[in-house]
Order: structure tokens, then sequence, then C-alpha cells
């Protein structure tokens, strides 16, 4: 298996819904903001469907830390249903 397969097999990715995220603007602004932080890997905003999918290396602490980061630029997000499985 080559070594970018491997990698990918490892990242976790996760959705998220923002509900103000308006326009093409809005959502490179978004993207701009979680690509700063060191492990995240990608960013796909949906600004349409109001999804974002983020996929990152490591676990509960970078989880925390991506939140963080779409509220620090002004988004109110949550993790999409069957995303969590904590969330019904």
């Amino acid at each position: 298996m080559p070594v970018s397969d491997r990698r990918e097999e490892l990242l976790p990715d996760v959705t998220f819904l923002v509900s103000d995220l308006a326009g093409k603007e809005e959502a490179e602004k978004l993207e701009r903001a979680l690509t700063r932080l060191e492990f995240v890997d990608l960013v796909n905003v949906d600004p349409e469907k109001g999804l974002v999918a983020v996929s990152y290396d490591g676990g509960e602490e970078e989880l925390g830390r991506i939140g963080g980061a779409m509220e620090e630029a002004g988004y109110a997000a949550e993790p999409s249903p069957g995303a969590d499985p904590n969330v019904d």
C-alpha cells in the first residue's frame, strides 16, 4: 500500500454543521482559519449545505481546537448527525 494511502487511513474525519455560513467568501475565510492549524490536513467547506469536512491528525484535543478555531472565526458549529456517536 502506498504511504499516502496508509496516511489517509490514519486521519480522522469529522463533519460539522455550520448554521451561519453564507457564500463563497465566508467559506474561504473559514477554510483559511482551519488550515492554519498544524494538524489539519484537509478542509472542505460547502456553504450551500452548511457543511465543513475536516481531515486531521489527532484525537479529542485536536477536535476541540478545530471547534475553537471555528468559534474564533465567528461561526457556530456542531458535529453533524452520524459524525459523532454521541449526537442523535
